[in-house]
């Protein structure tokens, strides 16, 4: 999968969890948007890419400001700074740990 599709894929699935938390089926978005139940279903599971318009659509349809349908849609980019930091911490003894804590939590005000 190509970045294109994997954020594609991200988007519809940020729709799709914001629509189960409004407690909305399918139906009730489609029926709201006026746009066929099937091809809402098909971006969702990224099988289908919308234009930027029936993003729009479906923002106004779920009730939510347009860009945050792309809030968190990539990940990856976090997934990746965790993994090296643990990497990073495997590789410190126990004092060394506790003094990379202690850091921490000054800089982070705690």
């Amino acid at each position: 999968m190509n970045e294109m599709q994997q954020i594609y894929t991200n988007i519809g699935k940020r729709i799709r969890n914001i629509r189960k938390s409004k407690k909305m089926t399918l139906e009730d978005l489609s029926f709201a948007i006026d746009m066929d139940y099937s091809f809402i279903a098909r971006i969702e599971t990224g099988k289908a890419t919308a234009s930027l318009e029936t993003l729009y659509k479906i923002s106004k349809g779920l009730q939510i400001k347009f860009y945050q349908l792309f809030n968190e849609i990539n990940p990856k980019k976090e997934t990746f700074v965790e993994k090296e930091f643990l990497s990073l911490t495997k590789k410190l003894s126990f004092e060394e740990k506790e003094k990379m804590l202690s850091i921490m939590n000054i800089v982070l005000d705690k």
